[in-house]
């Protein structure tokens, strides 16, 4: 995989949640990180029209997020990359080279 040298030149932080229910039933709970990696990020497309918010078009950027194979990413996580929080939207391996993971994201939107 030499081609691959230098090209994972971003360090990405997946967070996940902990869950804690209160004592009226209530869900809260607190992000905490559940792995680093390098990666290579990307955007995808400059911007896609979301759904519709009442008079204004919400937009969000699109992410491929290229890694090594031997971490488990899921929908649930979020990452932090840059200062910026992305959500993951779809996570496969790579087809093209065996032992990568293809992650899909978009900006968060809280």
């Amino acid at each position: 995989m030499a081609e691959m040298a230098g090209r994972l030149s971003e360090r990405v932080r997946f967070e996940g949640r902990d869950e804690v229910r209160g004592t009226a039933g209530e869900t809260g709970g607190s992000w905490r990180t559940r792995f680093e990696c390098w990666a290579r990020v990307e955007p995808v497309s400059r911007f896609e029209a979301l759904t519709p918010r009442a008079d204004t078009r919400q937009t969000a950027r699109r992410w491929r997020i290229l890694m090594r194979d031997g971490v488990r990413p899921t929908l649930e996580m979020r990452i932090r990359w840059k200062g910026a929080l992305l959500l993951p939207t779809a996570i496969e391996p790579d087809p093209r080279l065996p032992g990568w993971i293809l992650l899909w994201a978009e900006d968060w939107a809280d």
